[in-house]
């Protein structure tokens, strides 16, 4: 599963607005802190790859009545769309948790290299001295 964020891709603009000129394939109303949940779904292929990719957006209106939404790519065809935003939405949490612990704690600013395997091994050393400093402070 991947969050699409940018339309950066022709297959992916061309699903976004399929998905937009479509109905709701479900509406979840009250759903946990939010007012609103509408979800469309839409199937689509992108080149060179040999399997159709599932394009599911999240509609949100929250309580304050702000909207945001959610757009997501998976291979999974027939995973739930109840399962799929519990997924989606715990990603924000490990994300946020493992990022702030490695600006704050690793010192992970900014990378300063720019090659690919710079990165990577720059990257794995951070996420090494993390766990680390976690199974040490955790662990009294």
């Amino acid at each position: 599963m991947v969050r699409a964020k940018n339309n950066n891709n022709n297959s992916l603009r061309l699903v976004k607005k399929k998905a937009n000129k479509s109905k709701a394939v479900d509406v979840w109303e009250d759903e946990k802190g939010f007012e609103k949940v509408e979800v469309y779904e839409s199937r689509f292929t992108m080149d060179n790859m040999e399997q159709p990719l599932r394009f599911v957006k999240f509609a949100i209106k929250h309580k304050d009545k702000k909207r945001s939404q959610i757009m997501i790519v998976t291979t999974c065809m027939d995973m739930a769309l109840t399962t799929l935003f519990k997924i989606i939405r715990a990603r924000w949490d490990i994300e946020n948790s493992i990022f702030n612990n490695l600006k704050t704690e690793c010192g992970l600013e900014h990378c300063f290299v720019h090659g690919g395997k710079a990165v990577e091994a720059v990257l794995y050393l951070i996420f090494i001295t993390s766990n680390i400093i976690n199974y040490f402070c955790l662990d009294d």
